[in-house]
């Protein structure tokens, strides 16, 4: 009797073998679907990181003085916002190109 009722246990608890992505057409529906997904969010990110961009370009274009300014005069408010906004600039496209996660650790 234990026996059966192990075995009967084990069927219930046991995974059933996932179809294959071929096999059901639903699963390939959903496949699809994930895949348009995915081509939606890639155009959108793109799309909005490159208006991004573009407002983030301007702004640096707007804050550059006069950039030979920078090594002949003291250093000023202007070149010390100059060199923050390379500096955040760089470590951004560090971050993008290299697919970098910066975190903490904690």
């Amino acid at each position: 009797m234990p026996d059966a009722f192990d075995r009967k246990l084990q069927e219930l608890l046991s995974y059933p073998r996932p179809p294959a992505p071929g096999d059901d057409p639903f699963v390939a529906d959903v496949m699809r679907e994930l895949r348009a997904e995915r081509r939606r969010r890639h155009v959108i990110l793109g799309a909005f990181g490159g208006i991004g961009a573009a407002f983030g370009l301007a702004g640096a274009a707007m804050l550059l003085d006069d950039i030979a300014g920078v090594f002949t005069r003291d250093i000023s408010a202007m070149a010390l916002t100059q060199g923050a906004l390379f500096l955040a600039g760089a470590a951004a496209f560090y971050s993008w190109f290299m697919n970098d996660d910066w975190s903490t650790g904690g």
